[in-house]
């Protein structure tokens, strides 16, 4: 971990107890969301690995490139007037099959690969009536699962932190729950390393080390007192 880095963790850190030490002085609502997102991602050294490997095979589908993540979130937020503090889980995920033939025996055989982005942040919310925008610091595990026939299953994990921005366009309901649609971008704060899966598909090296940064778009629903 490079000092520039250590530094930004213990500012950001340092800014959240401060938000949570005056939300605690003031008077807050609490509201439960919960909500879809779908984000789009460029790493074209995850998809090399994966284009090498469906070169080597002899598959009749082969595995598709890794461009989007969908998944669920939810959470905590506090609010008082225009302010908000939030506590947030989010999954993004995307889970791929190759399917092919075992030779000679021409068994049909099925392999897998799902990647997942599982997130615990924590931010700051500012919004009036229709509008709104935030920052979320975000703790972030990447995993990833390939299951090929015949051989062992492989797992990877790699945490890093990240950072959110958003803005929030949110459509009042009638009753206690309330739409919001958030636009995203999230910049992780390291790079995701491509070895570890490369060494176990093609026995190399992966492409250089890149930022899985997302854009994506988020629907969630607030329930609670207004």
């Amino acid at each position: 971990m490079n000092r520039v880095s250590a530094c930004l963790k213990v500012s950001v850190f340092s800014l959240l107890v401060a938000i949570g030490s005056l939300s605690g002085n003031l008077i807050a609502q609490v509201n439960i969301k919960a909500g879809y997102n779908f984000s789009v991602l460029t790493d074209p050294g995850l998809n090399q690995v994966i284009s090498t490997f469906n070169n080597s095979q002899q598959y009749s589908r082969s595995f598709r490139q890794v461009n989007w993540l969908h998944g669920f979130e939810g959470g905590l937020r506090f609010k008082s007037d225009i302010h908000a503090f939030e506590l947030s889980y989010q999954s993004a995920y995307q889970a791929m099959s190759a399917e092919g033939h075992l030779l000679p025996e021409l068994d049909s055989l099925t392999d897998k690969i799902n990647i997942s982005v599982n997130t615990l942040a924590a931010g700051y919310q500012v919004s009036t009536g229709l509008m709104g925008v935030g920052v979320d610091v975000l703790y972030q595990f990447y995993n990833s699962r390939v299951r090929l026939s015949g051989k062992d299953q492989f797992k990877d994990r790699q945490e890093m932190w990240g950072m959110k921005f958003y803005l929030m366009f949110t459509l009042e309901g009638s009753g206690y729950i309330d739409a919001a649609i958030q636009p995203y971008f999230v910049l992780p704060l390291d790079t995701y390393n491509n070895d570890p899966v490369s060494q176990y598909l093609n026995q190399e090296a992966g492409p250089p080390a890149d930022k899985w940064t997302r854009i994506g778009i988020s629907i969630i629903f607030y329930n609670g007192n207004k």
